[in-house]
């Protein structure tokens, strides 16, 4: 499930990069190695990162907490703290089966011209896993008998992968028994923004176990919403 490439800490010249240029020869080498894998991971002993089987140097992410309550001291080892909050059972598990998606991206090649439909496989960073997580406790709360209706806010910065929490955190819920099949509804301000949300959500079926629907106006919207349970319905302000 999980390749993990250790450089000697004590050669200046075993670097990340170095680490992360060995994964890619194993995969030519020996590609069964990455029949199962869930997460590759990269470590010169001091510095570690994480990531996905076909993710590029830059997607690999620092696993920052090891109990998901407070970033850890910088004068710990990466290694270490990866290994205690990412890799441990529990969150290991919960990552395979409800953090990684796969998303088809269309490649053009700028000499022949011919497009290529590429798929990549797409694994949480710290902070949606521990976000998504707390979000969904959350809402499982406040839809409870005593709850009081309103799960929250998350804060988001630009870049932080918010389109994939929002997928994460659906499909999380959608599998939670506590609130028997929801119906999520998924509302942006701007038509864009419907398209290229929708978009991703459509891309991760698998995840959520049904196809989103994207509602054309509001009769449509009445429509999709008239279910006892279940669906995912897009529409916009």
């Amino acid at each position: 499930l999980v390749v993990i490439e250790l450089k000697n800490a004590a050669d200046e010249n075993a670097t990340m990069r170095k680490a992360f240029d060995q994964l890619q020869t194993y995969k030519s080498t020996i590609p069964s190695l990455f029949t199962y894998n869930a997460i590759c991971v990269i470590s010169d002993g001091m510095e570690c990162k994480a990531g996905s089987v076909s993710a590029g140097y830059s997607r690999y992410m620092t696993w920052k907490t090891a109990d998901g309550k407070k970033e850890a001291s910088r004068f710990i080892p990466q290694l270490e703290i990866l290994l205690k909050g990412m890799l441990n059972p529990s969150t290991l598990l919960d990552l395979v089966r409800n953090f990684i998606v796969f998303e088809k991206s269309k490649k053009e090649d700028a000499k022949t011209g011919i497009t290529q439909i590429e798929t990549v496989k797409k694994l949480a960073a710290y902070h949606q896993y521990y976000a998504v997580n707390k979000a969904v406790q959350s809402s499982i709360i406040a839809s409870g008998i005593n709850g009081d209706k309103t799960g929250g806010v998350v804060w988001h910065t630009q870049g932080s992968g918010k389109s994939l929490s929002m997928v994460f955190y659906s499909g999380k819920l959608i599998t939670a028994p506590e609130m028997q099949n929801p119906t999520i509804v998924v509302i942006t301000d701007r038509n864009d923004l419907d398209d290229q949300l929708f978009d991703t959500f459509a891309n991760s079926k698998q995840l959520l176990r049904q196809e989103p629907v994207q509602a054309k106006d509001r009769e449509h919207l009445k429509e999709l919403l008239k279910v006892a349970s279940g669906g995912i319905v897009f529409a916009t302000i």
